[in-house]
């Protein structure tokens, strides 16, 4: 990621030196004037203010907003007062389509500014032209242009369960996915982009595929960086991703998502990159929304893998060769079998090795024989190698060696394309040589030991090989130092950041100096009129078998009293299939039951569910975050136990093992890792209730831990403050009494 002058600065822009932003959002502002509904709010007009001396002194501000807070006005009026080129980094695919299709466009006009802003995505989200008229032309011929597997004898070893001859092919199924009815959509959008871009419009999408078509579609037609001959391809001047890029260059607000952001910190030019890639704006300010799911999708973002997906990548080389290189076919495709048999055996190996067992272990496990899963002494040393496992690796290297040796002897023929292949094979080998010297201590050159873990990953048909960071703050500490010597404003904001209204776990976790400037801003709710808590330390222990069942019995007639909506919030899948089942046979007859993972999406459970403002919806994670439901629909969230990160896996229990052994504390982590991740992440679930001024609504959370336990305040503290209750006919009397107007009173 690059650092440099201001390039779209521009004269039309208010600096913040000139105007307030109280003057538009205070008690006397325009807003209040001009914008039906807008309500002041102090902590707004404090958020906003902050960051506005923040981006004056070109400095980093870490802010929880709590929800109300009215955060996104807070932090785009000071942005764009400022005239300096902002990026805004998102978690969410929600928020970012919110800022750009609802909140930017606001803003820009309250303000009369010029409207520029877009949103960006990465490379693969795009339409690639080249790939569209393939598919046109294959459409029009009737005939398949697909890897031929005739010729390959099942005699190579290849493991039946992960590339079965006798169905059909997930490039043939993918195929016939394109029909004529996608083809239209896909150049009604092709047309709707370019009439956009010859205007030079605002917010053009530049046919971003991936939210508008299934997989299916869009594994045919997006752009595939490993692919993309840039500048040598025949519509290089059409490309959208790249015209994307360069609209980027002059828009004053460029919209992305985190997992974009931690792409472009290693890129310098998308051009000569081995893979193309989307290069972000000069910008002079940077706000991180959602910030508080930065670590995880950092540590996501710079893990190496080596697994089954390798294949398909593998494969389409083979293909591209069989159809484009001038150079004889049959010998890479031996190459190919050779490779896809060495990938089939380790498959099969893990798979029965793990018959029975957790799908997800630390590398070490296979690798010696005498590893101990339950030891939380990261530093002992195993000495009984398991020889069959360290043989497939050994024969998994020579193999993937080989193979980049034979490509890099043809590279004459077509030496980009067999450089990128080459590339991608010799990241393979350093990944491998990493996992298998990842616990030796001994070498000096080893730049993982004691900050990376190894993971193995078996799925039904698949196998993933990782090696994962424990932690982001050295590389991201780096950045903030870049932003800071740079004079980059930069603005970290959630609604959940802070544990106990310290923000020391955040900043650690992120690299940034303890003496980072930190603003918790309240949210505008009244929790004490709008909500209730019922805790009660009698509740099964977590550790009951039955406590899911007992849970639902308990909680019976507070569920039949409420006429709204439910959210039944648990921590597992185990958890999620028995409170499905409980709810069913006690309340089937009387409300729908919408359950996680059982046939309709999870947005279409969502519209499915507000619409019927009754039903009780049981989700696991990806309901605890990011899901808005307002007014009655939502009267009740009932969480089945405090989400402590499950400590047998092999990545969080790694970096629990190691920040105790850093301390010379045992079980230091718990304290400063488990609680408060377990505390963020709840809050996360809680803010599903009040989402409006006029929500009011009860909260259950069904862990007596959090009464019976030392930490339990910790939790408590950190929970927005509304009325606490510990006899259930007390609680029941305060949903009776609640706000006439949220109507979450039984008839």
């Amino acid at each position: 990621m690059s650092f440099a002058e201001d390039n779209n600065d521009t004269e039309d822009y208010i600096h913040p030196s000139m105007q307030d932003v109280e003057s538009f959002i205070g008690d006397n502002g325009s807003f209040k004037s001009s914008v039906e509904g807008f309500r002041v709010r102090a902590g707004q007009i404090e958020m906003a203010k902050n960051w506005q001396q923040s981006l004056r002194n070109s400095e980093l501000i870490v802010c929880e907003a709590g929800t109300g807070t009215g955060k996104t006005f807070a932090y785009l009026i000071p942005a764009l007062l400022s005239g300096k080129t902002v990026v805004i980094s998102t978690a969410s695919k929600a928020l970012q389509d919110q800022l750009v299709e609802k909140d930017l466009p606001a803003v820009f006009s309250l303000l009369k500014l010029t409207p520029s802003f877009m949103a960006l995505k990465g490379f693969s989200n795009y339409l690639c032209l080249k790939k569209y008229h393939e598919e046109c032309s294959r459409f029009l011929n009737k005939t398949a242009l697909k890897f031929d597997e005739s010729n390959l004898e099942k005699s190579d070893g290849v493991d039946e369960g992960m590339l079965d001859e006798n169905k059909p092919s997930e490039e043939s199924l993918n195929e016939n996915a394109i029909t004529e009815e996608v083809l239209a959509k896909l150049e009604l959008l092709i047309q709707n982009a370019n009439f956009q871009i010859e205007k030079d419009l605002p917010n053009i999408d530049f046919v971003e595929v991936n939210s508008k078509f299934p997989s299916a579609v869009t594994r045919r037609v997006t752009c595939a960086p490993e692919w993309c001959s840039k500048k040598r391809c025949p519509y290089a001047d059409e490309c959208f991703p790249y015209l994307a890029r360069e609209k980027a260059i002059r828009t004053k607000v460029v919209v992305i998502n985190h997992s974009l952001f931690f792409a472009d910190m290693f890129i310098d030019d998308p051009f000569s990159a081995l893979s193309p890639a989307i290069l972000l704006p000069k910008f002079r300010s940077i706000i991180f929304d959602e910030a508080h799911e930065l670590p995880a999708i950092g540590r996501e973002h710079m893990s190496e893998t080596i697994g089954s997906s390798d294949l398909e990548k593998l494969k389409e080389d083979l293909n591209y060769i069989r159809k484009n290189a001038a150079i004889p076919y049959r010998p890479f495709e031996d190459w190919f079998l050779r490779v896809r048999k060495v990938y089939s055996e380790i498959f099969s190996y893990l798979s029965t090795a793990e018959a029975g067992g957790s799908n997800k272990r630390n590398f070490l496990f296979y690798k010696y024989d005498d590893y101990d899963e339950n030891s939380r002494d990261p530093f002992v040393e195993y000495h009984q190698v398991n020889r069959d496992f360290r043989m497939l690796m050994v024969n998994l290297y020579k193999e993937l060696t080989e193979y980049k040796k034979f490509i890099l002897d043809n590279v004459d023929f077509d030496e980009e394309f067999f450089d990128k292949v080459a590339a991608f094979i010799k990241g393979k080998i350093e990944t491998l040589v990493s996992l298998m010297k990842l616990d030796d201590r001994q070498d000096p050159k080893n730049i993982y030991y004691g900050k990376y873990v190894g993971t193995v990953e078996v799925q039904r048909k698949t196998f993933k090989l990782s090696l994962t960071p424990l932690e982001i703050s050295g590389i991201f500490g780096s950045y903030l130092d870049n932003c800071y010597s740079s004079n980059i404003g930069v603005l970290m904001t959630s609604a959940t950041l802070a544990v106990n209204h310290r923000f020391d776990k955040f900043l650690n976790d992120i690299g940034a100096p303890a003496e980072t400037h930190t603003l918790e801003v309240e949210s505008s709710f009244d929790y004490s009129r709008q909500a209730g808590l019922y805790l009660d330390g009698s509740f099964p222990p977590h550790d009951d078998a039955d406590r899911i069942d007992k849970i639902v019995d308990l909680l019976e007639p507070v569920i039949n009293q409420v006429n709204g909506g439910i959210f039944f919030l648990t921590t597992s899948r185990d958890a999620l299939s028995k409170a499905t089942t409980a709810l069913r046979r006690k309340f089937g007859k009387k409300r729908k039951i919408f359950s996680q993972n059982e046939k309709l999406s999870n947005s279409d459970m969502l519209l499915k569910f507000k619409k019927d403002g009754h039903a009780i919806l049981v989700g696991t994670s990806s309901f605890w975050a990011g899901v808005d439901v307002p007014g009655q629909a939502l009267s009740l969230v009932i969480i089945d136990k405090l989400p402590f990160e499950n400590i047998s896996d092999p990545i969080f229990k790694a970096r629990c093992d190691f920040f105790d052994a850093r301390v010379q504390k045992r079980g230091a982590s718990f304290v400063k890792i488990s609680v408060p991740e377990a505390v963020i992440d709840l809050r996360q679930g809680v803010g599903r209730l009040i989402r409006h001024e006029k929500d009011v609504g009860g909260l259950i959370i069904c862990d007596p831990r959090i009464v019976n336990k030392g930490y339990g305040s910790q939790f408590i503290k950190s929970l927005p403050n509304m009325a606490i209750y510990n006899n259930l006919e007390d609680f029941k009397s305060f949903l009776k009494t609640l706000d006439e107007s949220g109507k979450i009173q039984g008839q």
